[in-house]
């Protein structure tokens, strides 16, 4: 994340503000030809976990082959549509200078390339995941994310332009893949090729054609905004846009991992009947990931014009630093159906989820639109929160004692509610001090070190259990002997 944040404002300098509009607009209608895909991925996760759990090897490898057939074959489709398509969607859909007009082109053809790379690339970081080994699966996204940042860069500052940036992220894509094919054969799964069985079919497409519904809501919700505002403002607006916006996702994106990996853990515990053991992990997981969520907006509140300032710039404070505030409070209340959500489809539940899922995507959606049109981009981040407020305390309110086996008013008493209250008062003391002392680097410095002690402590007697709190002291006193 640090590394990815550290390009940006080297990307904009060296391909200039539109080039970095064009770059983050070919990412994001990129990602939407990912509607394509009925989200296997999310099915194959919750099967795979459970066949390795009851030692099913041939259902595994009939689940894993079936997915690389399926993703192989989406692949394919996906890169000869962008390929072909390019010419056609910069010429009608977007407003990009002369001058870049046939770079633009040139990137969207080779970034078909990309999008294949890419499925097959996402789909393989299913079976580390799936096997709860989190700790490969972090490795290769961590040094691979590095990498194509860095590439990026470098293929930027050496006057490559777009379309070398293009030519750099879809590079380290298929050395990614090499490493991933290398990772799964370490793991000894004996997965030899094998045309899976019909009920294996049945029951992964089942649940996935559920879950698609999220994977749109999803791909709505990652890139409509910036398509939008693209479109709607042009390439220099969105690059003032995505900046603060990417900068609030780095952020709050880091702590989805932590919760991701209920998924897993939920399946396993359904596919051997003990889901009586899920309720402590559920409320625990909640309750910390709310806390470092709600955390992470008290040091971007606190500190987040100064760091831009400091990023990429004064000309990005005055537009960028409340589109960051609106769009953290936005990925924050998103933040809260999470864990709900993956719990939700670890019990078969996907209907549901995906449900509420499109509905908030249509909605943000509408609402961008609206707002880009009204505010600009303020309005757009305005919009994105409005929504994401009115779906997600709908989606909160149904889930809890039906699908999710855990009561509203349990999961607001030991789970996200109490992590919410506290943090929540922290943070209102402190936001007054940011306006009642000097401006500056020093200053912010105080204060955000002020906030993450005060947080950090709050937490350690509050949301920490009585028991993890003994643990981590016990680790200690062996550390300091």
């Amino acid at each position: 994340m640090v590394v990815a944040l550290a390009t940006v404002p080297l990307l904009i300098g060296a391909l200039g503000v539109e080039g970095f509009g064009i770059v983050t607009l070919v990412g994001s209608l990129i990602g939407y030809f990912g509607v394509l895909d009925i989200n296997l991925s999310a099915g194959s996760i919750k099967y795979l976990a459970e066949h390795h759990a009851a030692n099913d090897r041939e259902r595994f490898a009939e689940t894993f082959w079936f997915g690389i057939m399926f993703y192989g074959c989406l692949g394919l489709l996906g890169a000869f549509g962008i390929f072909f398509a390019a010419d056609m969607l910069v010429a009608r859909f977007f407003e990009v200078s002369p001058a870049m007009r046939e770079q633009t082109i040139l990137a969207f053809q080779l970034a078909g390339l990309g999008f294949a790379l890419t499925q097959a690339q996402n789909y393989l970081l299913v079976v580390p995941q799936a096997l709860q080994r989190y700790d490969r699966s972090a490795q290769s996204e961590a040094f691979f994310g590095i990498l194509v940042n860095l590439a990026s860069v470098g293929a930027a500052v050496a006057g490559f332009g777009v379309a070398g940036v293009i030519i750099a992220r879809v590079s380290v894509s298929a050395l990614n893949i090499l490493y991933l094919v290398w990772l799964i054969r370490g793991f000894d799964l004996a997965l030899s090729p094998r045309w899976p069985r019909p009920d294996v079919r049945a029951a992964l497409t089942s649940f996935s054609a559920y879950a698609y519904l999220s994977k749109i809501a999803s791909t709505l919700h990652q890139h409509a905004d910036k398509v939008i505002v693209g479109a709607i403002a042009g390439p220099v607006a969105l690059t003032f846009y995505t900046v603060p916006v990417t900068l609030a996702g780095r952020i709050l994106g880091l702590t989805y991992r932590l919760s991701s990996v209920i998924y897993p853990r939920a399946s396993a515990l359904a596919g051997a009947g003990r889901i009586s053991e899920l309720r402590p992990v559920y409320l625990g997981v909640t309750r910390y990931v709310t806390y470092i969520n709600l955390a992470a907006l008290g040091v971007i509140v606190l500190a987040g014009d100064e760091f831009l300032r400091r990023w990429v710039g004064e000309e990005f404070v005055s537009q960028g630093y409340p589109v960051l505030v609106l769009m953290t409070l936005a990925l924050l209340v998103d933040s809260l159906t999470n864990v709900p959500s993956l719990v939700n489809d670890a019990l078969g539940h996907p209907r549901v989820t995906g449900r509420f899922a499109l509905a908030n995507g249509i909605s943000g959606v509408a609402m961008v639109y609206i707002g880009t049109h009204v505010g600009g981009i303020i309005g757009a981040a305005t919009g994105h929160l409005l929504s994401s407020l009115a779906l997600g305390v709908g989606f909160l309110l149904f889930v809890h004692g039906r699908t999710v086996p855990i009561t509203f008013v349990e999961s607001l008493r030991s789970g996200f509610g109490r992590s919410l209250a506290i943090g929540a008062a922290i943070i209102c003391v402190l936001v007054p001090l940011k306006w009642m002392i000097p401006g500056g680097l020093v200053s912010t410095i105080a204060i955000v070190s002020t906030a993450l002690v005060t947080l950090g402590l709050a937490g350690l007697f509050f949301i920490v259990s009585v028991d993890e709190r003994a643990a981590m002291m016990s680790m200690a006193r062996r550390l300091r002997s």
